[in-house]
């Protein structure tokens, strides 16, 4: 009797579990920002599905039309056109639920050039697509004005978020591999976040949360993490860093070798991340 007592706790506590599971809503973010659906969206075999009207959030992306006779969608930027129709047996094809037109947004995300990804942890769909001129700055040989571009990009990650540490009160930390722009690491409330950047976005890879012995070789061993998620980044250049407090204005710069030698540069007004500033003796 103890026994199925014992299996019927178990089981009643993994129904409750696996319930709140399932009803945790799907998030959809795109460019960074969370998007406002007046129909919840919907997994159906492995795909994906949004309110029609929550993809014209895409950049340059609209909805040119909808035959409700022919169920049939007409999708547009300024140099594509898809054309969609309604399927209950392909995974590319929009569904009809409850009167409501849904689409699948990984297939027209890919289809138009975007960054996709879908976080299983918070149940989150990420997109971002960005512009011409965002995409020009991006690539500038101005290294600066890419770095500055790299860190405004729409930020997306497919990892479990780690537990803060104490508030670091406006204070936060930057830094880049000497002479790249293409990847930087954030330092912030205890947590060091690391982002790779590809066509739209910066992709969140790697989290480690700072503990015990903080030593400045983070980037090289696992010396003063105390907890990682993600895969860690192999860096074999110099860092050159910005600590930043958000609240006098200040920032200091300087350059970790890759022995963990920090040397400070100099300091510098700021007042915010669009403000920052080439770093003498970076090659």
């Amino acid at each position: 009797m103890k026994w199925k007592s014992f299996f019927l706790t178990c089981f009643a506590l993994f129904f409750v579990v696996t319930t709140a599971q399932a009803a945790t809503p799907i998030s959809v973010v795109v460019n960074g920002k969370h998007v406002q659906t007046d129909v919840a969206p919907f997994v159906q075999k492995g795909t994906t599905y949004v309110p029609l009207r929550s993809i014209e959030q895409i950049e340059g992306l609209a909805v040119k039309s909808w035959n409700n006779k022919t169920k049939t969608l007409v999708i547009a930027d300024p140099g594509k056109q898809l054309t969609l129709r309604v399927s209950q047996t392909h995974s590319e094809s929009p569904q009809i639920k409850n009167g409501r037109v849904m689409v699948p947004i990984r297939f027209i995300a890919e289809n138009f050039n975007s960054d996709m990804a879908w976080n299983p942890h918070t149940k989150t769909v990420h997109v971002a697509k960005i512009n011409d001129k965002t995409k020009a700055n991006l690539n500038s040989a101005d290294i600066t004005k890419a770095r500055v571009t790299a860190i405004n990009l729409p930020k997306i990650s497919t990892l479990k978020e780690l537990t803060p540490g104490e508030s670091s009160a406006g204070y936060f930390q930057l830094f880049f591999p000497e002479g790249k722009s293409n990847s930087f690491f954030t330092i912030k409330n205890g947590i060091i976040d690391y982002y790779e950047v590809k066509s739209n976005s910066a992709w969140h890879t790697w989290s480690g949360k700072l503990g015990g012995n903080q030593n400045k070789i983070w980037f090289q061993t696992k010396s003063g993490i105390s907890s990682e998620v993600g895969q860690r980044p192999k860096i074999n250049d110099r860092l050159f860093f910005y600590n930043i407090s958000e609240h006098a204005g200040q920032s200091q710069y300087g350059s970790i070798s890759t022995d963990g030698k920090e040397t400070i540069l100099g300091s510098k007004d700021i007042e915010n991340l669009n403000d920052l500033y080439p770093i003498q003796g970076e090659n």
